[in-house]
């Protein structure tokens, strides 16, 4: 039997798995699936904040070419929205957000000039193929 198709939000091709590492001690210079070194990738990050805020910020992730695999650090994206909305949104600090997916560097760009509007942000958005989750095991391990 097929698997059933998750259903998508945004209107481009998704990419990549992502991780949103819960970890500030664990940098991810290595892909916790393959042991490969991960890069650095600048990108822009649509996020989903708490009642209806949505943003897209151009955030530098670890980046895992072989598994496409994207990490994110949360403590570092909740200290960017803090700053974010300090000037401009102050009663939405601390609420519920969710990582839905990326833009394209030309479509964030043109956001920046003028808001982009909902509906137009969703026709560019690249969802996540898959959202994983990864746990860091304490003590002496045998290899």
């Amino acid at each position: 039997m097929p698997k059933a198709q998750q259903p998508r939000l945004g209107k481009q091709s998704p990419r990549y798995r992502f991780f949103l590492s819960p970890y500030p001690e664990a940098h991810c210079t290595v892909c916790p699936w393959c042991h490969a070194k991960t890069r650095q990738r600048k990108l822009p990050l649509v996020i989903h904040v708490d009642p209806l805020t949505p943003v897209a910020l151009n955030k530098t992730c670890r980046c895992c070419p072989a598994c496409d695999l994207l990490i994110a650090h949360q403590d570092e994206l909740e200290a960017l929205l803090t700053a974010l909305f300090a000037k401009h949104n102050p009663e939405v600090i601390g609420n519920e957000y969710l990582v839905i997916g990326t833009l394209d560097r030309p479509d964030w760009q043109r956001g920046g000039q003028s808001p982009m509007p909902i509906r137009e942000m969703v026709e560019h958005l690249h969802d996540f193929k898959e959202v994983v989750r990864f746990e860091i095991t304490g003590g002496w391990q045998i290899e």
